[in-house]
């Protein structure tokens, strides 16, 4: 093959390669810039991080009344519920607790310039010196903390207060929560398949004022 020749087929190529790239182009300029606008993906590291998923985490933010104004997630994880709180309406005010050092900064960065209050500490050691209308919550399951994390939380809540959180299913969560429930659901197998986990959950609503199970 002559020198022209390959410099003939090179140029073929390139323009070919061009071609390409430029029907990609807006894509990759989209891709250039998220981490200026904070869209990119960020590796967060969380011992038994499952969160909520969204098609769930949206159906528990729509248990709340309409009238609540103060709203609280204890165990917040990445922020899955306080999206979907923050896309139904604006609440005067959201409080997020989070353990996790690198989830907190996470959900700092989501929450800026937002009416939220976040929190990084063990939820288990926060003392109830205030009160919330409502919390919504998927808290951790690992040796039943759920049990203790759901039972601590209610004492965060106005007497007229309502609680919807997610717990691992079995009979200790029965035995435990079910009787304080005003509404009681097991949730479909594999609706943490998602997130990482097989673990059946279910759903609770509880309203201290109305006694538990109607």
């Amino acid at each position: 093959m002559s020198a022209f020749n390959r410099l003939h087929e090179l140029r073929m190529d390139n323009d070919q390669h061009r071609y390409n790239m430029d029907e990609h182009r807006e894509r990759f300029a989209a891709i250039a810039g998220r981490h200026e606008d904070g869209t990119a993906p960020r590796a967060v590291s969380a011992y038994q991080l499952f969160q909520t998923p969204a098609a769930l985490a949206e159906r528990m933010a729509s248990m709340i009344p309409a009238s609540v104004e103060t709203v609280m997630d204890p165990s917040a994880g990445l922020g899955r519920i306080w999206s979907a709180l923050e896309r139904r309406r604006s609440y005067n005010h959201k409080t997020l607790v989070e353990i996790n050092a690198d989830c907190a900064s996470e959900l700092y960065r989501i929450t800026e310039g937002t009416n939220t209050r976040l929190m990084q500490r063990d939820f288990l050691t926060l003392e109830p010196d205030f009160k919330v209308e409502a919390i919504v919550m998927n808290p951790p399951f690992h040796m039943r903390s759920d049990i203790k994390h759901i039972k601590h939380a209610l004492k965060f809540l106005t007497d007229d207060g309502v609680l919807v959180a997610v717990c691992m299913a079995g009979s200790h969560r029965e035995r435990e929560l079910k009787p304080l429930a005003h509404y009681w659901e097991d949730l479909p197998s594999g609706t943490f398949k998602s997130e990482g986990t097989n673990t059946d959950t279910c759903l609770m609503v509880i309203r201290p004022k109305k006694g538990g199970q109607s």
